[in-house]
């Protein structure tokens, strides 16, 4: 088998997909496409969004390689259905009226790896303050902390501030309403 090498060695495997090897790409989508896409489907989505999703997982990953963010004893299946399950999160997010609370599908998940629940219901818990604050507010942060990286000039002539200093000043705004609800509901939680 052409892959053998890669499934004993992250290693080799991320050597290769920095250097562009097309066996090493080749793997990625023969060993975890199908896993993201059964991912979407199980979550209200279709084939055709699971491999654009997939897609996305694979760039996500290459730029995280590339920085040196996937280290060698990564667990690259858990690692790929994350950035998935966060992707779709985010795609339901912002098609308004989809339901974004995903179901896992724990079988696809290498045993052998503790997976942080405690992790997840943080990340629900920050997605609920967000959309508390007003379609402007999450508009502002997302654009500001989104993975496209723009300036706050960009977002400001994007969203209709007169200048970066007041779009910055209503990010400070808006940061400051999202600290006070995650302070009430860290607090509410240690009850």
């Amino acid at each position: 088998m052409v892959h053998q090498e890669y499934t004993s060695s992250l290693s080799s495997l991320l050597t290769d997909l920095s250097g562009h090897k097309e066996s090493a790409w080749s793997y990625l989508y023969i060993n975890y496409q199908s896993m993201v896409v059964n991912l979407i489907k199980k979550n209200g989505g279709d084939e055709e969004a699971g491999k654009e999703i997939f897609q996305n997982v694979v760039i996500d990953l290459h730029k995280n390689i590339e920085r040196g963010k996937l280290r060698e004893d990564s667990n690259l299946k858990n690692y790929i259905y994350t950035l998935a399950y966060n992707q779709w999160r985010v795609y339901l997010r912002n098609n308004k009226g989809k339901n974004d609370e995903l179901d896992h599908d724990n079988s696809l998940l290498d045993e052998s790896v503790n997976f942080d629940e405690e992790q997840y219901e943080l990340f629900d818990d920050l997605s609920g303050i967000i959309s508390q604050l007003g379609e402007k507010c999450q508009d502002l942060i997302l654009s500001k902390y989104s993975k496209v990286k723009m300036s706050m000039a960009e977002i400001a002539e994007q969203m209709g501030f007169a200048n970066a200093r007041s779009a910055t000043s209503q990010l400070n705004k808006c940061m400051e309403k999202a600290r006070n609800e995650a302070v009430k509901v860290l607090k509410s939680k240690e009850m």
